[in-house]
């Protein structure tokens, strides 16, 4: 008859499976909700800082004619202010019973990886919804809902007067042009915020209004789609000669709100860690396991964040009811 593993026997045998588990799963690359590729990530820490403050400063002044006789020089100065971000501690784990532990030795198998997957995985569902939606409980904005960013609604001159690119049925509202137009006034309008000295390189599109631009020809002498036309004539590209990220986020679709609450939102942003990033001091990590029960052996996981700063609001700038959600 096969005898149950001892306690330590269990342990030993649980800790070494453990190990080979998770760097497996770290190992392992997941693309659905991959955060980083939407704005800077700071892993810099300490892992256990209690927060960070962020001193931003401003230059004031202006030179005029002055007269030998004057007793009233004008003068230059720095003001300067701080923010501070507090860093919040999140966790999700895994855990194995006695019925596997055994069943593994009896047949001599590995322990299964599966809910060491599933945990990796709902760390990285909820670092992906904090990078675009932030956290009412815990104060944080995202990159579709931060606080103070500039909000306008695409102009109301498509068919109807309608704001939207591309209705429900996937149907075209407005004419290229005007869909230029509406992506140019969110760039020019970073642009013309910082007074010319900054310009936003990253644009995030609903599925529907990214996928409609990117499938319809900008004309009907060519066969440039209207995205081909956007990527080559945008004012970030013609300026700097680098390409304009423009990538998609599904749940932009209904993001936007006001008076166009419940359709797609545009945002426009410089993704560069001088004016957004995500702060990730201690990025998810597997604990040492320990038994919890009698039948039960957990591995627990943390990670801590401070989520979304924006270092100035003029860098951003989101662009509403440019799309109809699909029926």
């Amino acid at each position: 008859m096969q005898k149950l593993l001892t306690d330590s026997q269990a342990l030993t045998l649980v800790t070494a499976q453990a190990y080979k588990v998770n760097q497996t799963v770290y190992e392992t690359r997941f693309p659905d909700w991959d955060f980083s590729r939407l704005i800077y990530v700071d892993t810099s820490g300490p892992a256990w800082s209690p927060g960070i403050l962020t001193y931003t400063s401003d230059l004031t002044g202006r030179a005029n004619w002055q007269s030998g006789y004057a007793k009233d020089i004008p003068l230059a100065d720095v003001s300067q202010d701080i923010t501070t971000k507090t860093f919040q501690l999140a966790a999700i784990g895994y855990q194995w019973n006695i019925e596997e532990v055994n069943t593994a030795v009896q047949v001599g198998a590995s322990l299964p990886d599966r809910r060491a997957r599933a945990a990796r995985l709902a760390y990285t569902k909820f670092m992906f919804d904090i990078t675009l939606f932030g956290s009412a409980e815990k104060g944080l904005g995202g990159l579709t809902n931060y606080p103070g960013v500039v909000v306008t609604i695409a102009p109301a001159d498509g068919t109807g007067s309608s704001t939207y690119w591309v209705n429900s049925a996937g149907v075209g509202i407005k004419t290229p042009a005007q869909i230029v137009r509406d992506i140019n006034i969110g760039l020019q309008g970073v642009s013309l915020a910082t007074f010319e000295t900054e310009l936003a390189d990253t644009i995030l599109l609903p599925v529907e209004a990214y996928n409609y631009i990117a499938a319809t020809p900008y004309s009907a002498t060519t066969m440039e789609t209207i995205l081909s036309f956007v990527m080559r004539t945008n004012i970030y590209t013609l300026t700097t000669g680098r390409p304009l990220t423009i990538r998609t986020v599904r749940e932009l679709g209904t993001a936007a709100t006001g008076g166009a609450a419940g359709t797609g939102r545009m945002v426009v942003y410089k993704n560069d860690q001088d004016y957004v990033k995500l702060h990730l001091p201690m990025p998810h990590q597997f604990l040492p396991v320990y038994q919890d029960g009698p039948l039960n052996w957990t591995i627990p996981g943390i990670f801590r964040t401070g989520g979304v700063e924006l270092l100035t609001t003029v860098a951003m700038r989101y662009i509403d009811g440019i799309s109809q959600p699909p029926a």
